[in-house]
Parts: C-alpha cells; sequence; structure tokens
C-alpha cells in the first residue's frame, strides 16, 4: 500500500476532523431569530394585502338570471361598482411596510452569514420577489390613484 492509499476507516476519520467546527455561541442568537419571525410576518403582511385588494375590489353579481339578463327582482341589494380607494391605500401603505420587512430581514440574516453552516434563509428571497413584483403590478393599475 503507498502512502497515499488510505482503507474506509481511515478516510472516515479524516473526513469527520474535517467536519467537526467548534460552535462557540453559547446563548441564542437573537439576530438568527429574527429573520424568520421577519419572513413570517412578511408573508402575513403580503396575504392581508391580497385579502384587503380583493375586499377593495368592485362587487361582482353573483345570481346567474340577475348578472345575465341584466335585470333586478323587488330589494335587490346595490352592488358597489368601483372600487374602494380607502382600502387601495390601506393596501399600499402595507405593501411599504411589508418591503421595508422584507429588507430588514435580509440584512438580519447576512450579519450572521459569517461560518460555513449560516444559510440564507429562501424564504426572505421568495416573498421578497413576490412582494416586489406584486407591488409593481399593484402600482401600474392603482398609480393614478395614489399619487
Amino acid at each position: 500500500m503507498d502512502d497515499f492509499d488510505l482503507d474506509f476507516d481511515q478516510l472516515t476519520e479524516v473526513l469527520k476532523k474535517g467536519a467537526e467546527k467548534v460552535e462557540r455561541r453559547k446563548k441564542k442568537d437573537w439576530v438568527k431569530q429574527m429573520a424568520p419571525i421577519l419572513s413570517l410576518s412578511a408573508w402575513a403582511l403580503v396575504i392581508a394585502v391580497w385579502v384587503i385588494i380583493e375586499a377593495a375590489a368592485p362587487e361582482r353579481e353573483r345570481r346567474f338570471i340577475t348578472s345575465f339578463f341584466d335585470v333586478t327582482f323587488g330589494t335587490a341589494p346595490s352592488i358597489r361598482e368601483k372600487w374602494d380607494y380607502t382600502l387601495v391605500y390601506v393596501a399600499y401603505i402595507l405593501f411599504l411596510v411589508s418591503i421595508g420587512i422584507c429588507a430588514i430581514a435580509f440584512v438580519f440574516n447576512r450579519f450572521r452569514m459569517r461560518r460555513e453552516t449560516d444559510k440564507i434563509n429562501k424564504s426572505i428571497i421568495v416573498i421578497g420577489c413576490i412582494t416586489i413584483v406584486s407591488f409593481v403590478f399593484f402600482i401600474i393599475r392603482f398609480g393614478y390613484v395614489l399619487f
């Protein structure tokens, strides 16, 4: 056997020694815990924005006969035909807060990238992209109302 030939046990022993890292963090790291908490709150805000936009949308007729033939029977409730711009403005504010939370969560996550075991929270990246794309479509649709 050459000097460079190692059997399986020796090879696993060498790999274990290289893989073992000493964890010097003694207490819970609040910065590391903030990234998933902020990511979860950003998800909740984006879902809330989508619900608010749905509530702000004009109401649709739900009955087939009245909507198809454009008739009303007696005391049919009036249907709101325009957007509720107060709710649209609330959605705009929540979008801005959500983008800010995503940015703060990304910064907190980047603080903890010093070790090999630290990873980027993928949820922050996903919700950040979803928030920005949704916000762009929101501004395209409601920019004339907000500005």
